[in-house]
C-alpha cells in the first residue's frame, strides 16, 4: 500500500481532495468543519484546565485555612430545631447560633454561641470549627464540595462555549449555503438555454 494513500484518503474524506466536482465553497465548508471540531476539542481541554486550576487553588486555600483553624466537639446547651405554627415537624435553623459548652485544647472550659451545620437537641455532641483565638467560625468547605464546584464550572464553561461555537458554525454554514445556492442558480441560468434548445 502506498504510504501516501492513507493521508490522501483522510483528506478526501474531510473534503480536501482533488475532485473536480468539488467547488471552492465546498472546500471552505470542509475547512469550517475541521476548524469547528478543533475549536470544540480546545474548548473542552481549556475548560478542564481552568476547572483543575480553580480546584487546586481552592484546595490550597482550604489547607491554609486549616492551619489556622481546628475542630472541637461541643455539647449543645439548647436545641437547634424548633416548631412553628403548632406543627410538630422540626424546623432547622441553618447556620443560626446555638448555645454550647466546649473544652479548649489548653483544657479551658468555655460556654458561648456556636454555629452548628447540623440540627441537634440539647445534650448532643456536634463538631464545630474555631479559629486561633478560640472564636467559633463557619465550617470549612469539604474537598468533595470543592470537587463538585470544579466539575460544575467545567460543565458550565463547556456548555456556554459550545453554544457560542454552535451559533457561529450555523451562521457561517447559512452564509455558505446561501452563496452555494446563488452559484447554482447562476450556473443553471447560464446552461439552461442550451438545454432548452436541445429539448
Amino acid at each position: 500500500m502506498n504510504r501516501y494513500s492513507r493521508p490522501r484518503r483522510v483528506l478526501r474524506t474531510l473534503g480536501f481532495g482533488r475532485n473536480p466536482m468539488r467547488r471552492r465553497l465546498d472546500r471552505v465548508d470542509a475547512l469550517l468543519r475541521v476548524v469547528t471540531a478543533l475549536l470544540a476539542i480546545g474548548l473542552v481541554t481549556t475548560a478542564g484546565d481552568l476547572a483543575a486550576t480553580r480546584y487546586r487553588t481552592a484546595v490550597d486555600h482550604r489547607a491554609d485555612q486549616l492551619r489556622h483553624r481546628h475542630e472541637v466537639t461541643v455539647v449543645l446547651l439548647a436545641d437547634t430545631v424548633s416548631t412553628s405554627n403548632g406543627s410538630s415537624a422540626p424546623v432547622h435553623r441553618q447556620r443560626s447560633p446555638v448555645r454550647a459548652r466546649w473544652t479548649q485544647p489548653d483544657g479551658t472550659v468555655r460556654t458561648g454561641d456556636v454555629y452548628s451545620r447540623h440540627p441537634g437537641v440539647k445534650g448532643d455532641r456536634v463538631a464545630v470549627w474555631f479559629d486561633e483565638t478560640g472564636t467559633p467560625v463557619p465550617a470549612l468547605i469539604t474537598v468533595g464540595d470543592l470537587r463538585a464546584q470544579a466539575w460544575t464550572m467545567a460543565l458550565a464553561a463547556t456548555g456556554f462555549g459550545g453554544l457560542v461555537l454552535f451559533a457561529v458554525y450555523t451562521s457561517a454554514q447559512a452564509v455558505l449555503d446561501h452563496r452555494r445556492y446563488a452559484a447554482w442558480a447562476a450556473e443553471w441560468a447560464a446552461v439552461s438555454p442550451r438545454w432548452r434548445h436541445r429539448i
